[in-house]
């Protein structure tokens, strides 16, 4: 059965994209088949996913409406090295859609048949992990991931006010999702943009290490992870052997602990 996971904060910045590629990299050379799907209406996800790939037409906007999911996933390449052509690793993506940012057009979908299409198309494919990128702000789309999408939320977070006070209106979003999906849950909270020799970063980790939803992995506000993407390659894939790597392999290896745990 496939972990279905949403990257979410109220706030824009604070790393849902970036964790989602790295994060697909570490779970891709682990041998996992993984399926990206962008929600977000400024498609960063899917600029950064599809960097060494051939576009094709359709969007995850389109398979909402009536066109089916097989026509319009694409294979994700990148080079595992900067001289190297780029291959395929188990990495699938469905494209996002500026027409996401009309909550009119959102209200006229069968979120219901929408849920059952993609599930379908998840189970057919045998994706081992579902990620899905979603919108800073979005009520009917958080609604229709929530309620028909997903199992499991995540939370990055930034050391600032705006991200902190962004979590609440997800907990009262989840709240309301669960009324039609009571098995979503809320995995966690981590801090994506760490620096160590930050006195604010150092403080709002003390204060989060109290809460059990606090996952107490840092990612690390560092080159290698920006040059990652930048080049449209994995950090997995990037540097063998860096810091920035470890962080997210950690990441990785607490949410399957919590994934487990909720099962």
């Amino acid at each position: 059965m496939a972990n279905k996971v949403a990257f979410i904060n109220g706030k824009g910045g604070c790393g849902k994209t970036t964790s989602i590629f790295h994060i697909a990299g570490v779970l891709s050379k682990a041998g996992e088949k993984i399926l990206v799907l962008d929600f977000d209406k400024q498609r960063n996800t899917t600029d950064i996913m599809l960097m060494h790939t051939e576009r094709r037409n359709g969007t995850i906007f389109d398979v909402m409406v009536d066109m089916p999911p097989d026509e319009v996933l694409i294979k994700v390449l990148f080079p595992h090295r900067g001289n190297a052509k780029p291959k395929y690793y188990g990495i699938d993506s469905i494209a996002g859609d500026i027409r996401l940012e009309d909550e009119a057009e959102l209200n006229q979908i069968d979120a219901d048949l929408f849920g059952i299409i993609i599930g379908d198309f998840i189970k057919k494919n045998k994706y081992s992990w579902v990620l899905v990128d979603m919108p800073p702000s979005n009520k009917t789309m958080n609604d229709i991931c929530f309620e028909h999408i997903v199992d499991y939320l995540i939370v990055p977070m930034t050391s600032d006010v705006f991200s902190v006070s962004g979590y609440g209106d997800i907990m009262e979003t989840v709240q309301r999702a669960r009324l039609l999906n009571p098995g979503l849950n809320v995995l966690g909270v981590y801090l994506s943009r760490y620096m160590d020799n930050c006195s604010v970063d150092r403080y709002i980790r003390g204060q989060l290490q109290s809460y059990d939803t606090f996952i107490d992995v840092q990612i690390p506000h560092a080159t290698d992870i920006r040059e990652g993407v930048m080049f449209g390659r994995p950090i997995s894939y990037y540097k063998e052997f860096s810091k920035s790597r470890r962080a997210y392999e950690n990441l990785v290896g607490e949410i399957k602990k919590r994934v487990n745990k909720l099962r």
